[in-house]
C-alpha cells in the first residue's frame, strides 16, 4: 500500500499532467481551421479563433452549403471477431456517407497536426515510431483503452471544431457527418485522424507524466506505452494509477488485468509486436522462422507462406530496419 503522501503526490502528478496538456493543446489551436496543405502546412499560433460559417466549409469541401445542410448519414453495423475472442463492433458508413467523409478527411483534416507522439493512422508513421523510444529500458509498461472510439465522444469533437476557428452551427454539422449515436464511429475514414486531433492534450498530459520520470512515451490508437529505468515497482504501478486518472479526465477507461503489462529487462520487452529489448526489431523467432521459410522458397520447398506473403514480411522485415536506423 502507498503511503498517505505518496498518493497525494501521485493524485496531484495526475491533476497537474492534465491540466498542463490541456493548456498547451489550447495555446497550439489554430485561427485558420483546416487550410490545404498549400496554404497551411500545419497549425499556428493565432491571437484568436476566427468565426468561420459553413458558406466557408462548403468552399473548403467543393460542396454546397444546401448540401451540408440537408445531408443525412448512413451506416450499417458489422462484427468481426477478435483475435483473441469477442467481437469488434464497427459503425460502416455508406458510399454517400463515405465519399463526403473522404472528402472531409482530405481537404479539411489531413493537414491539421496531431501530437508528436501519437503514432497510429498518419502518413510517414508506423510501429517503428511507436517502439523506438522505449528501447533499452529498465521497464516497458503497456497500456490500452477500452472501447477507444466509442469513448471518444461528440461533444470533445465539437468543442475541437470551435477550438480551430469553426462557428458553432458549422461544428455542429461537421460533427454530425463524422460522428455516429454520439461518438465516433469505427469504421469511418474520418474517426483515426478526429482521435488523434481531439486526443492531443491527452497525448501532452501523458508526454509530461513521463518525461517527468525520464521516461518515455507513445499511443498507437488505443495502445499507450511508457518506459522508464525505475527499479522500484511500487513506483511504476503508482504511475499506471496517474494514467489511469489522466485518461478519466478525458472520458476513457484504461484496461486492467491481462492487458496492463509491466515488461522489465529479463522479459521480453514488446511493443505492437516489435521487440525493444536493445534495438527495435522483429522477434528472434520470427526472423528465425522468416529465413527458414526464404530458404525452403529459394530451393523449391513447400512453404508455410504463399509469394505474395513471403515478400509482404520481406517488406516488414525491411521498414523495421530502415525506420530504426535513420
Amino acid at each position: 500500500m502507498f503511503s498517505v503522501p505518496v498518493l497525494t503526490g501521485l493524485a496531484i502528478a495526475a491533476a497537474a499532467a492534465a491540466f498542463i496538456g490541456l493548456m498547451t493543446a489550447m495555446c497550439r489551436r489554430t485561427g485558420d481551421p483546416g487550410l490545404p496543405p498549400s496554404d497551411m502546412p500545419g497549425q499556428v499560433d493565432s491571437p484568436g479563433p476566427v468565426q468561420n460559417d459553413l458558406s466557408e466549409l462548403g468552399k473548403r469541401l467543393g460542396v454546397s452549403k444546401d448540401v451540408l445542410e440537408r445531408f443525412e448519414t448512413g451506416y450499417r453495423i458489422a462484427e468481426i471477431p477478435k483475435a483473441r475472442g469477442g467481437v469488434r463492433r464497427l459503425e460502416i458508413p455508406d458510399d454517400e456517407t463515405m465519399k463526403l467523409q473522404r472528402t472531409i478527411l482530405r481537404r479539411l483534416l489531413a493537414a491539421l497536426d496531431i501530437h508528436p507522439f501519437a503514432c497510429g493512422f498518419e502518413p510517414g508513421t508506423s510501429i517503428v515510431d511507436a517502439a523506438t523510444p522505449h528501447e533499452g529500458r529498465l521497464v516497458v509498461v503497456k497500456m490500452d483503452i477500452r472501447q477507444f472510439f466509442e469513448s471518444t465522444t461528440e461533444d470533445r469533437i465539437l468543442a475541437y471544431f470551435q477550438g480551430i476557428g469553426w462557428d458553432v452551427s458549422t461544428s455542429e454539422t461537421l460533427v454530425r457527418l463524422t460522428t455516429y449515436d454520439g461518438h465516433l464511429p469505427q469504421g469511418a475514414p474520418t474517426s483515426p485522424k478526429i482521435s488523434n486531433l481531439v486526443n492531443a492534450p491527452l497525448d501532452e498530459a501523458l508526454m509530461r507524466l513521463a518525461r517527468r520520470h525520464n521516461g518515455a512515451y507513445s499511443r498507437y490508437a488505443d495502445d499507450i506505452t511508457m518506459s522508464f529505468d525505475i527499479r522500484k515497482g511500487r513506483v511504476v504501478r503508482g504511475l499506471t494509477q496517474v494514467v489511469r486518472r489522466i485518461l478519466k479526465s478525458y472520458g476513457y477507461t484504461m484496461h486492467g488485468g491481462k492487458k496492463l503489462k509491466i515488461l522489465r529487462r529479463n522479459q521480453r520487452q514488446q511493443v505492437l509486436g516489435l521487440v525493444v529489448n536493445e534495438k527495435t526489431a522483429l522477434p528472434r523467432k520470427t526472423r528465425r522462422w522468416l529465413r527458414a521459410v526464404r530458404h525452403h522458397a529459394s530451393v523449391g520447398k513447400p512453404t508455410s507462406l504463399t509469394m505474395p506473403q513471403l515478400e509482404g514480411w520481406e517488406s516488414l522485415l525491411k521498414m523495421v530496419e530502415t525506420q530504426r536506423d535513420e
